[in-house]
C-alpha cells in the first residue's frame, strides 16, 4: 500500500563564497602566503600590484555568451595552451612540489610550543585536502615528517615522548632515523657503546617503555637479564636527553627556542596605549589584471562570436570570478582577524598593557563572539594556529582564552593564573620528595584557592607536568 507523507528537514548549504572565506580564515600567515602564490601561479587573471585602487575588485555580470568577441586576442596555441590548464585543474590530483612545501608547512603549524606534533598525520592530509582542494597521500605526509624531524633541536616533530627521545638519541649518535635497523646495529657495533644500545633497546620498546616511565627498574633488571650498573648506565644516557626539546632546558617556557614563528599579529604598548596591526606576508594588494578587464569591455558590444572566441570568453569570465571571489574572501579574512583580535585586546587590555597573567581575565569564545558579532565558530577559526607577537612574548590566540575560577574571596579569577601558580610551585619543589596532588591542593588553598584534587590533576596534565612519582630523583 502506497502513502504520501510530508516530513520536513533542515539543510545548511554553503555558497563557493562562503566556503572560500572559511577556508583562508583557518589559515595561519605562514600556510596563507603559500595559498596565495599557488593561487597566483594556477589564475592568469590575478596579478599583484603595488598600490590598490578601487578597481581591484571589478565584478564581471552575468551577461550572455553572445556579449563579446575575443578572437583577435587569443592565437591557436594559446587557446590550446588555455584549454590545457583548464583540464588540469579539474583532473590532476598528483602531488607537486608545491604542495609538498605547503604540507611542511602545515606540519610545522601543528607542532606545538614543547616541540610535538599536535594532530594525527591523516588529520593534517585531511586538513590539506580542505585547505587546498587537492589530495595528498598520507603517506607522503608521513614522508615530510620524517624531513621535518631531521631539522634542530633533534626530536622537535615528534609525536610523542618515546618518539622524541628516539630521535634526540639516533642524532646524538649520528644514527639516520630513516635507516633500516640492520644498518643502525651495524652503527651501534662500531661506536663500541653498550650503554647507546641498552638506551635505545629500552625507548623502542614497548613493554621497556613503560617500566622505565614508571620506574620499574627492578623488574627491567629481571626482564632485559642486566645488571643495575648497566641499567643505570642507559638511563643516564637517556636522561641527557630533552622531553620538551622546543626548548632550551626542558622548561615550560612558552616560546620556540629553535622554531621560527610568523605572528600574524604584532601587539605593542605605545606610551599606555596598546595598539596591534595585522601582520601581512604578502606586500603587494592583488587585483584582476586590468588587461583582461579591458579586453572584455572593448568588445562587449560585439555580438557574434565564433566557437574559439566562446571558448576563450568562458575560460575569462571563470578565471576572473574566482579572481574576484578570492580577492573578496581575503579583504574579509582581513577584517574578521582584526575585528576579533580588537575584541581581544580590549577584552584583556589590563593583560596586553603590561603582560601580568594576574590580570588575564577569563575568557570565553562566546564573550568575543557577542562583542565582534561573529558566529562562535568564526571566533574559533580566527584563534586556532594564529600566533601574536607582544612585548613580552609570542603566544597563541587560544592561550588567550580561559575558564573562571572563584577564589575564596568571592573574586573571579582566570584559571590561567592557576596554572602558573601550579607550575611555579613545582619548580621549587624538592625533587626528592615531590609535591602531591593533594599537597598542591593545600598549598593553593592556603593562596587562595580552593580547587579539586582532580582539578589540580586535570591542570597539571594540560601543563605536561608527570605525576609526583615520575618526578622524584633519587
Amino acid at each position: 500500500m502506497i502513502s504520501n507523507s510530508l516530513t520536513t528537514k533542515m539543510q545548511t548549504k554553503f555558497a563557493p563564497a562562503q566556503i572560500q572565506f572559511m577556508k583562508l580564515l583557518q589559515l595561519p600567515l605562514q600556510s596563507l602566503d603559500q595559498r596565495i602564490k599557488e593561487e597566483l601561479e594556477k589564475n592568469p587573471i590575478l596579478e599583484e600590484t603595488q598600490e590598490k585602487t578601487s578597481e581591484d575588485i571589478q565584478k564581471i555580470n552575468d551577461d550572455s555568451e553572445d556579449d563579446y568577441g575575443l578572437s583577435m586576442y587569443f592565437q591557436d596555441d594559446e587557446l590550446s595552451d588555455y584549454k590545457r590548464t583548464l583540464r588540469r585543474n579539474n583532473s590532476e590530483t598528483h602531488v607537486e612540489a608545491g604542495n609538498i612545501f605547503s604540507s611542511g608547512k602545515n606540519i610545522i603549524g601543528n607542532i606545538d610550543e614543547n616541540g610535538y606534533l599536535t594532530r594525527s598525520i591523516e588529520a593534517i592530509a585531511d586538513d590539506y585536502f580542505f585547505t587546498n582542494n587537492k589530495e595528498i597521500p598520507v603517506k607522503q605526509v608521513e614522508k615530510v615528517l620524517k624531513e621535518i624531524q631531521g631539522f634542530e633541536p633533534a626530536g622537535v616533530g615528534a609525536r610523542d615522548l618515546k618518539e622524541s627521545l628516539l630521535l634526540q638519541l639516533k642524532k646524538k649518535s649520528n644514527i639516520d632515523s630513516v635507516e633500516d635497523k640492520k644498518i643502525q646495529q651495524q652503527r651501534i657495533k662500531k661506536s663500541e657503546s653498550k650503554e647507546l644500545a641498552l638506551a635505545l633497546k629500552i625507548l623502542e620498546n614497548n613493554t621497556y617503555f613503560e617500566m622505565f616511565k614508571n620506574k620499574q627498574y627492578q623488574n627491567m633488571i629481571q626482564k632485559m637479564k642486566i645488571t643495575r650498573e648497566q641499567l643505570d648506565a642507559a638511563i643516564n644516557l637517556i636522561k641527557t636527553l630533552n622531553p620538551k626539546p622546543a626548548t632550551s632546558n626542558g622548561s615550560d617556557s612558552s616560546v620556540y627556542e629553535n622554531i621560527y614563528i610568523t605572528p600574524d599579529f604584532i601587539v605593542w604598548n605605545n606610551n599606555g596605549r596598546v595598539e596591534f596591526q595585522l601582520n601581512k606576508s604578502y606586500t603587494h594588494s592583488l587585483r584582476v589584471s586590468p588587461y583582461y578587464s579591458e579586453m572584455l569591455e572593448k568588445y562587449r558590444q560585439i555580438k557574434k562570436k565564433n566557437t574559439e572566441e566562446r571558448q576563450a570568453f568562458n575560460f575569462i569570465k571563470e578565471k576572473m570570478d574566482s579572481a574576484n571571489e578570492f580577492i573578496s574572501a581575503l579583504d574579509n579574512r582581513d577584517d574578521t582577524l582584526s575585528r576579533v583580535m580588537a575584541a581581544i585586546i580590549k577584552f584583556q587590555y589590563s593583560y596586553f598593557l603590561e603582560g601580568d597573567i594576574d590580570k588575564r581575565k577569563p575568557m570565553r569564545l562566546v564573550d568575543i563572539s557577542n562583542m565582534t558579532g561573529c558566529d562562535i565558530s568564526t571566533v574559533s577559526r580566527v584563534a586556532s594556529n594564529k600566533y601574536a607577537q607582544t612585548h613580552f612574548g609570542t603566544f597563541l590566540l587560544k592561550d588567550f582564552f580561559s575558564n573562571a575560577l572563584e577564589d575564596t574571596e568571592g573574586n573571579i579569577v582566570s584559571s590561567d593564573a592557576v596554572k602558573s601558580l601550579i607550575t611555579e610551585l613545582i619548580e621549587t619543589e624538592d625533587k626528592r620528595k615531590p609535591l602531591t596532588d593533594e599537597k598542591i591542593v593545600a598549598l593553593l588553598k592556603e593562596k587562595g584557592y580552593d580547587l579539586a584534587r582532580r582539578t589540580v590533576a586535570k591542570y597539571r596534565d594540560l601543563l605536561g607536568i608527570p605525576v609526583a612519582r615520575l618526578r622524584k630523583i633519587l
